[in-house]
């Protein structure tokens, strides 16, 4: 009966606005035409997509004319690391990236690997930032991209692109950043940040699955990805999904009272993290203090596996994860633990908790009352549990 329903997992997914689904809900109805006929119903419907676009460009400081729609992020990482590779091959046949990137990044690039492209990782600190040094001097005349995504999903670092960016133009290389986690949690410009390439997705912004975006600056190359078709202007063919463009655009217009609601979480975050450690003193916080998302906090809890804290917390009605979504099934220690320093066992001892924008302070207080019954139930059966004697001859239980 005090089961409750608190979800604590918006890195990995949101629930869809009401505005949103409102918008959406419109479109189905009424601009259900393909875009590419001539006729009005059509035009109509094109309308709607170009008004989304215009949406999608000012939400991250870019001109409508530099943003692409795809399926998801995850799509929109391959076709600008594959399409960029083959563009410069073989002249420039070196990417630069961090071990803390993104599934969706990193299997790409490993793929990139065997077709000949030489793919390096710049080793990044205990936060999770990339050694600027160490990157500066790895980037030399055969290198096409520098590849690091803006904030991380898993421990929430937020690097400096800003820098990166000059580092790698003073060398002739191109930037690419994944920017999925950071749109809607912190302000973004790509014009600012100085970005040659980035990546977008609508549901972690509240708004729906299937759509995602990419970013290309005018003046750099770009390829086709999807054969068949003029859309996207020529770049992805197959006809578009209306309804879904037209919620990431909706959702869009909102990010700037998304990133004011995302500060509100800053002072939750402090809460959780100090009345965790008083609750278990030997807690790990892998999350950096500074220049890191205000919703995000990655915990080792040493001695305690990582899935059986979210089975008896998802009992209780809590969601929190152990990392990207998108590997998580693997029940590999993370990528990313591993590259910050952590142990195999470390880092299966470790759990994601990601906050929104309907996050509240009784949602914190929940969850801490049942972490606690968690942990002290374990000290219990720890303390209750028999200790095995092995001696010669002997085989009993003290």
């Amino acid at each position: 009966m005090n089961k409750r329903n608190i979800y604590f997992d918006h890195n990995a997914t949101t629930h869809i606005a009401p505005s949103v689904r409102s918008v959406m809900s419109r479109v189905l109805k009424s601009y259900w035409g393909n875009p590419s006929s001539g006729y009005s119903k059509g035009k109509m419907s094109a309308q709607i997509i170009e008004k989304a676009r215009e949406q999608v460009a000012a939400a991250i400081g870019a001109h409508s004319h530099e943003v692409y729609f795809s399926s998801c992020a995850t799509e929109s990482n391959n076709a600008l690391l594959k399409t960029i590779s083959t563009h410069f091959y073989p002249d420039k046949n070196k990417i630069i990236s961090t071990p803390i990137e993104h599934p969706s990044v990193i299997q790409t690039l490993e793929y990139l690997k065997t077709q000949n492209i030489d793919v390096q990782y710049c080793p990044v600190d205990s936060s999770g930032r990339v050694l600027l040094k160490e990157l500066e001097n790895m980037i030399d005349d055969k290198t096409s991209i520098v590849c690091c995504m803006l904030a991380n999903n898993e421990i929430g670092t937020i690097q400096d692109i800003k820098k990166i960016s000059e580092m790698a133009k003073a060398k002739g290389a191109l930037v690419f950043s994944d920017c999925v986690q950071a749109l809607g949690k912190i302000p973004i410009n790509v014009k600012e940040l100085g970005v040659d390439y980035a990546t977008f997705s609508a549901h972690k912004l509240y708004g729906p699955k299937g759509i995602g975006a990419w970013y290309a600056k005018i003046s750099c190359p770009l390829e086709p990805y999807i054969h068949g078709g003029h859309q996207e202007e020529g770049m992805r063919a197959g006809t578009e999904s209306i309804h879904n463009i037209a919620g990431f655009g909706e959702a869009c217009r909102h990010v700037n009272k998304l990133v004011s609601l995302s500060i509100k979480n800053e002072p939750f975050k402090k809460i959780f993290i100090n009345e965790l450690k008083a609750i278990k003193s030997d807690i790990i916080i892998n999350s950096p203090i500074d220049n890191c998302l205000t919703n995000t906090i990655n915990l080792t809890f040493p001695g305690i596996g990582s899935g059986d804290l979210m089975k008896s917390l998802d009992y209780k009605g809590i969601a929190v994860s152990s990392g990207s979504a998108c590997s998580t099934s693997s029940n590999k220690p993370s990528h990313v633990l591993k590259a910050i320093g952590l142990t195999d066992e470390a880092a299966q001892e470790s759990i994601r908790i990601s906050f929104g924008s309907k996050t509240k302070h009784q949602h914190i207080r929940y969850a801490l009352k049942v972490m606690k019954e968690y942990i002290e139930e374990i000290k219990s059966e720890k303390l209750n549990s028999p200790v095995k004697i092995n001696r010669p001859g002997l085989n009993y239980n003290r």
